[in-house]
């Protein structure tokens, strides 16, 4: 099927089973899958035997990998041990990309300390993605920041100021999020007021949806794609606008069977696949239309 972006599903969003996912992903006419959790593990302890597995079956399919979704630098900013175990992770997460065949390794910006984050730890933050850089280069393996409100890069204004303190890079980008703004407190709107501010810094993008309470506090859970506050029709009509044409993967992390909370905010193994395929079919269905529609 010929879109303007590509279209990928996040495996664990679907089954912990390769075949159910690649399954998934001939049904809707998909591009490719992102790799997090499969097999029941995360994507920090996959195997090169699973992910061999998993690019084999995936080609074989005819599916791209859109992504391999590592949890580097979800960590202590004041914590040297850690940092260094992440940029350990990092290296490994980039070896893991090139057996996948992906371009893109999705990353963090340490763990949020405050609401917003302040200018000292979004700077401090950004001084340890040099090492990241350094180890990707040659590669062709991109460093995606995605914006998370565990981290200290959440909003649109974090990730621009986070930027500001690194040269542009052809091998940085953003993964953004619009849904993960809704998860710290306020009352801007992630697409029409955080997305302009980097927009010509995204080179992936993750969908799913919530909607904060009036009070403008966070967003308590997921919610079905379009029963919450972002407006996808719009944030997709702005992507095409400015000629994006990479990828969008549903990261659906609603359920029909709802999940507890603990369980939807540390995705990975079988019970955060439970009942996932359901949801993910209802939501990836919308989420087609609309990418028609744009």
């Amino acid at each position: 099927m010929t879109r303007w972006c590509k279209l990928a599903i996040i495996t664990d969003e679907v089954s912990q089973d390769l075949d159910t996912v690649i399954r998934f992903a001939q049904e809707f006419q998909l591009d490719g899958i992102e790799v997090r959790s499969l097999f029941g593990r995360a994507f920090k302890d996959l195997t090169k035997d699973d992910l061999t597995e998993i690019a084999k079956g995936a080609s074989d399919a005819g599916f791209a990998i859109a992504g391999a979704a590592s949890p580097v630098f979800k960590c202590d900013l004041d914590s040297p041990t850690q940092i260094a175990d992440h940029v350990d992770l990092f290296k490994r997460s980039v070896e893991a990309a090139q057996l996948l065949g992906t371009d893109i390794v999705r990353v963090f910006a340490f763990l949020r300390r405050t609401h917003p984050a302040t200018s000292d730890d979004l700077k401090r933050a950004a001084s340890h993605f040099g090492k990241l850089l350094d180890i990707v280069e040659g590669t062709g393996i991109r460093v995606g920041l995605e914006n998370e409100a565990s981290c200290v890069v959440a909003t649109g204004a974090e990730t621009k100021e986070f930027l500001s303190h690194l040269p542009p890079h052809p091998q940085l980008t953003v993964v953004w999020d619009p849904c993960n703004v809704l998860y710290v407190p306020g009352t801007n709107d992630p697409v029409k007021d955080d997305f302009p501010m980097i927009a010509d810094r995204v080179g992936h993008v993750h969908f799913k949806d919530a909607r904060r309470p009036d009070s403008g506090e966070p967003a308590p859970t997921c919610l079905e794609l379009g029963t919450g506050a972002i407006d996808f029709p719009t944030q997709l009509s702005m992507l095409k606008a400015r000629g994006y044409s990479s990828w969008v993967a549903l990261e659906t992390h609603w359920r029909t069977v709802p999940l507890d909370a603990e369980t939807q905010h540390l995705p990975a193994g079988y019970g955060f696949s439970a009942n996932a395929e359901p949801a993910s079919r209802i939501c990836m269905s919308h989420l087609q239309r609309w990418i028609a529609e744009a």
